[in-house]
């Protein structure tokens, strides 16, 4: 038998035995578990005693590029005290842009301290961007226990630089 055929067969054999073993019909393996414990998210609440947030984000010309860079920088939050498993929002809107974006950070009680919230950079297509400077809104939101409480907000200047 040729090597390439033996490998084709081995192939089949272990994709075949793997979906039979994990199957509803054998169910010896259960493959779709999910990998982290999800119980509890959302429930709890978490004491804010400090947020260190930027007063300026930047969206940056790309290199020789058609599009813009949209920069936000992390901000910090000192957690005096986690309860449960509440989820703290970061969120940067820019309303004159259509622009939205979130970051959740999931809290339990090895959180307390300062910790650090980031969003993502983003790109922006040179079209969306028209003027110098736009004004947008951060904010920190605590979900906990099925509502959701502001703990900070404020106006930020967004700079446009080519």
């Amino acid at each position: 038998m040729d090597r390439s055929t033996l490998f084709v067969y081995a192939t089949v054999t272990v994709i075949v035995g793997v979906s039979v073993v994990s199957g509803p019909s054998v169910g010896l393996v259960d493959l779709t578990s999910p990998r982290s414990d999800t119980a509890g998210l959302g429930q709890g609440n978490a004491t804010i005693d400090g947020v260190d947030a930027p007063e300026r984000v930047r969206i940056d010309r790309g290199f020789q590029s058609e599009s813009y860079r949209l920069e936000v920088p992390d901000a910090r939050v000192h957690l005096a005290a986690v309860t449960g498993r509440p989820i703290l929002n970061y969120r940067l809107e820019i309303d004159a842009l259509g622009y939205t974006r979130t970051s959740s950070h999931f809290l339990d009680s090895d959180s307390v301290g300062w910790t650090t919230l980031t969003l993502a950079d983003a790109t922006l297509s040179a079209s969306a961007v028209a003027d110098k400077r736009y004004e947008g809104r951060l904010s920190i939101v605590v979900q906990s226990n099925g509502t959701a409480s502001t703990v900070y907000s404020r106006s930020v200047a967004v700079e446009v630089t080519s």
